[in-house]
């Protein structure tokens, strides 16, 4: 006769497994069903290929899904509970994580299932020990969930709290401190010079605020947001995105969104960065390096949707933090009908100076904009009174020369004069309000 075992000594890791939570009574409000919205509104967006999630599920045996956060082209994220956290008494925080499902079209899977994860795995292991490691977004853990429409790979993080554009909302006339800001600006430039000098990746895109205190309560999950119900069963969430109050002024600041991301021990060509904050060597098609990464930081500190991973495209420069408007105002698309290549190199020349005829000469779209000369096509377009110091008003002096000098250093026509994350990291901008000893 058989002895049967205990449950306990059959299934050992059972008793740090949470129960679900029941799913919320509460009864929300319907969207029109002849509405577009959240992923609905992607040009990608195929109803077959995005995974029909409801709140209140549970995916891999592991993870609750408690909120949508948000939603991209070809993916939605959303804030679950997980439920096997083997180190966890049962009287302490529940942990939550990000999660992010992917739609099951090829592009999609392809990219999250075999480069996009490749490289979170990369950089999640190179080099606990530097600095940088800190700044950059880790994988927890990836799964695929099957379904009789197919597979979608799903990968897990850490959630953050929200973007550094909705952080700088909670200043006044949105314009975050200078002070405040440098520190987040260090913690960037050790998250790039992490990512260039021990993952060699180019990353292309990307920051994401991340506070120390990001835990969401029960509430949200009971009181859920409207929803869309479709006719064919399928619910389409609004995507939470207001947690309530920080507890501190600022936290980690996180680089994500690897999906884009290229090795970057020699040149790529093609197109990368939104229009207005491209670097001239991307609009030219002349190849790009590790140090299209620096003139997207000294243009700008990309940022996503006002949610935890990457979602919509929205973009927040140095100048937005500091000023509260763009450097390239006059060629970006939310000041702007069209962005204009043209018109954009002609901002470019009247910060910079006249291109470098050997920078021009090797770009694939140069004859576009320049003639045999090497001079723009159309000359007229470079204003005459566009500078660092005439972009600059909200401060002057000492702290404006110093500030304009730092920028310089990552802001050059030819990528090779550009600094390095390592060598930007020692310049004294980002020091001078701190007490010397």
């Amino acid at each position: 006769m058989t002895r049967q075992l205990p449950n306990i000594l059959v299934h050992p890791f059972k008793a740090f497994r949470q129960p679900p939570w029941a799913f919320p009574a509460a009864i929300p409000s319907r969207i029109d069903p002849s509405l577009l919205v959240e992923e609905e509104n992607s040009p990608y967006y195929e109803a077959a290929h995005f995974y029909p999630a409801r709140i209140g599920e549970t995916l891999n045996n592991r993870y609750q899904i408690a909120t949508k956060l948000g939603h991209g082209s070809r993916s939605t994220v959303w804030l679950a509970r997980d439920l096997q956290q083997f180190f966890r008494w049962r009287w302490s925080k529940e942990r939550f994580v990000a999660l992010k499902i992917n739609s099951n079209n090829s592009h999609a899977r392809k990219a999250a299932g075999g480069v996009e994860l490749e490289i979170l795995r990369h950089i999640t292991r190179a080099n606990r020990q530097h600095e940088g490691w800190h700044f950059v977004r880790k994988l927890i853990d990836s799964f695929s969930v099957q379904r009789v429409s197919g597979s979608y790979p799903c990968l897990v993080f850490e959630p953050l709290r929200e973007s550094l554009g909705k952080y700088s909302q909670r200043w006044q006339d949105s314009v975050m401190p200078p002070e405040i800001f440098k520190i987040i600006v260090q913690e960037i430039l050790q998250a790039l010079d992490y990512l260039h000098s021990e993952c060699h990746i180019i990353h292309t895109e990307a920051t994401d605020l991340k506070p120390d205190n990001i835990m969401v309560a029960r509430d949200k999950f009971e009181k859920p947001l409207p929803q869309k119900h479709c006719n064919d069963g399928r619910i389409i969430y609004l995507s939470r995105k207001n947690f309530g109050p920080l507890k501190d002024i600022i936290g980690l600041v996180e680089i994500t969104d690897v999906d884009l991301a290229v090795q970057g021990d020699f040149p790529h060509d093609g197109c990368i960065q939104a229009e207005v904050y491209r670097a001239p060597e991307v609009i030219l098609d002349r190849g790009y390096t590790y140090s299209a990464d620096i003139w997207s930081l000294g243009v700008m500190v990309h940022l996503v949707s006002p949610i935890l991973v990457q979602t919509t495209n929205s973009y927040m420069k140095l100048w937005d933090f500091l000023e509260g408007r763009t450097l390239f105002e006059s060629v970006d698309p939310r000041a702007v009908e069209n962005y204009d290549d043209e018109t954009h190199l002609a901002y470019i020349t009247s910060l910079l100076g006249p291109a470098p005829k050997d920078f021009i000469s090797s770009g694939k779209r140069t004859s576009v904009f320049y003639t045999a000369t090497g001079t723009l096509k159309t000359e007229e377009l470079v204003p005459s009174n566009f500078s660092f110091e005439n972009s600059l008003s909200k401060f002057d002096g000492a702290e404006k020369r110093r500030f304009i000098n730092f920028v310089k250093r990552m802001i050059k026509w030819k990528p090779e004069e550009r600094s390095t994350a390592k060598e930007l990291l020692q310049d004294p901008w980002l020091y001078n309000d701190y007490p010397q000893i």
